[in-house]
């Protein structure tokens, strides 16, 4: 317990977009986050992703690698190339697809990290902590 309340404390306002397009998925993501303290944004696809990135400017983003439509790739592109100034944002792909080739594909786009399906909320967790950290006194 005096664990999450010193994350709750050290990161209290700290923003994460969370886009998923999995209901199920993203409501579990979305209750362990809340529940750690964080400021949880939803999106249920890639383009509502992209917007509200784009309206809420958040400390990090957990985005599904693989969705219909804009995929997480795009996402993470389209906030890579035309919005520089988010260059720092840590973008944490959520991906069932372990084939190395694909983490290959989108290194030039610098994601943080990748979190394998089904999600270990110990690691996501201490990946959490670890990237704002970092951003923090970067």
């Amino acid at each position: 317990m005096w664990a999450m309340q010193k994350v709750q404390r050290e990161f209290a306002m700290t923003k994460i977009l969370l886009i998923e397009d999995e209901a199920p998925v993203r409501e579990m993501l979305l209750d362990e986050l809340t529940v750690q303290g964080y400021e949880v944004i939803e999106a249920a696809n890639g383009e509502e992703g992209l917007q509200k990135f784009l309206e809420n400017e958040p400390d990090l983003v957990l985005c599904d690698r693989a969705m219909a439509g804009m995929s997480g790739y795009d996402v993470l592109s389209r906030i890579r190339g035309a919005h520089p100034q988010y260059d720092e944002v840590p973008f944490v792909f959520l991906t069932a697809l372990t084939d190395p080739r694909d983490k290959a594909a989108v290194e030039h786009l610098r994601p943080a990290a990748y979190i394998e399906k089904p999600v270990d909320f110990n690691r996501l967790t201490e990946q959490i902590k670890t990237l704002l950290t970092l951003r923090k006194t970067g």
